[in-house]
C-alpha cells in the first residue's frame, strides 16, 4: 500500500486492510515463535503479564494521562516563546465537530482503543521485546532500539496514509516509546499499563492539537522521559536496597 501511494505499484485497497493486517503480524510472529521455540515463548505467558489485581493503580493513571499532557503543556510553550500564535487545546477540526461532547469521547476512545492496536501489538514491543533487548543493551541502548523498530515498522501504513517521513516524526516515536517502556518498567512489567499508554497515544492524536513539529511538545516529552527515568532508577536503587 506504500508502494501504490508512491506510484511504484497498483495495489486499490482500503487502507484499513493493511493497516489490521499489519496489527496482527505482530501477534501472528509471537505465535510462529511460540511453535518454533517450542513453548520456550508461549502467547500466554506475555498476556498474563496484563495484569489487574494487586497493581499499583498509579502507574494506569500516569499511563493514561501523561502523553496528553506532553502535547498540552508543550503546545503552552510553544504559545509562551510565541513559535504559536493562540494557544489551543483540542484540534479545531474536531472540537468544531462533536463540542463539549469531547469530554465523552476521549474516555470512550481510551477504552475502544484497547481491543485495537495496544492489545495486538504491545505483546510484542513490550510483553516480549523489551525486557530481552534491556537485558542485552542496557535501558537506554535497549529503549532506543525497540523505538527506532517501532517506528521503521510503522513507515510503510503512515506513508500509505500520506504522512511525512522527518526525523521529527521519528525523534517523536523514539521518545514516546521511550516514555512507554519506562512506565511498562515502573510497573512492575505490568503489560496492561503499556496497552493503557498505547491507547492514550491514540487518543492524543486524534484530539489533542499540535503542530505535526512542535518544539514544545518534543522539549517537554524529553524533559518528562528524563523525570520518569531518574524515578525508574531511584526505585531500581531502593529496590536493590531492600534486597541486601
Amino acid at each position: 500500500m506504500a508502494l501504490h501511494t508512491l506510484g511504484v505499484i497498483n495495489f486499490p485497497f482500503p487502507i484499513i486492510i493493511g493497516q489490521s493486517l499489519g496489527t496482527i503480524s505482530v501477534l501472528a510472529a509471537l505465535f510462529v515463535l511460540e511453535k518454533l521455540t517450542k513453548k520456550e515463548v508461549t502467547l500466554n505467558e506475555i498476556f498474563n503479564k496484563a495484569k489487574v489485581k494487586d497493581v499499583n493503580i498509579l502507574w494506569f493513571v500516569v499511563a493514561t494521562f501523561l502523553l496528553p499532557l506532553f502535547t498540552v503543556l508543550g503546545n503552552m510553550l510553544d504559545y509562551i516563546l510565541t513559535l504559536e500564535p493562540s494557544y489551543q487545546l483540542f484540534k479545531a477540526e474536531v472540537f468544531d465537530t462533536v463540542g463539549i461532547t469531547i469530554i465523552i469521547l476521549i474516555p470512550l476512545t481510551l477504552v475502544a482503543g484497547l481491543l485495537s492496536s495496544p492489545i495486538l501489538e504491545e505483546p510484542g514491543w513490550r510483553g516480549f521485546a523489551i525486557e530481552r533487548l534491556q537485558m542485552r543493551y542496557g535501558v537506554f541502548l535497549g529503549s532506543l532500539i525497540l523505538g527506532t523498530l517501532w517506528w521503521i515498522w510503522h513507515q510503510p501504513i503512515n506513508i500509505a496514509n500520506g504522512l511525512p517521513v522527518t526525523i521529527y516524526s521519528y525523534l517523536g516515536m523514539v521518545i514516546m516509546s521511550f516514555a512507554i517502556d519506562t512506565i511498562y518498567n515502573l510497573s512492575d512489567h505490568n503489560l496492561l499499563s503499556a496497552m493503557i499508554m498505547h491507547s492514550s497515544a491514540f487518543v492524543r492524536l486524534s484530539y489533542f492539537y499540535s503542530n505535526s513539529e512542535s518544539i514544545g511538545v518534543l522539549v517537554v516529552s524529553i524533559v518528562g522521559v528524563v523525570a520518569l527515568k531518574i524515578i525508574a532508577r531511584n526505585q531500581q536503587k531502593s529496590s536493590q536496597e531492600k534486597q541486601i
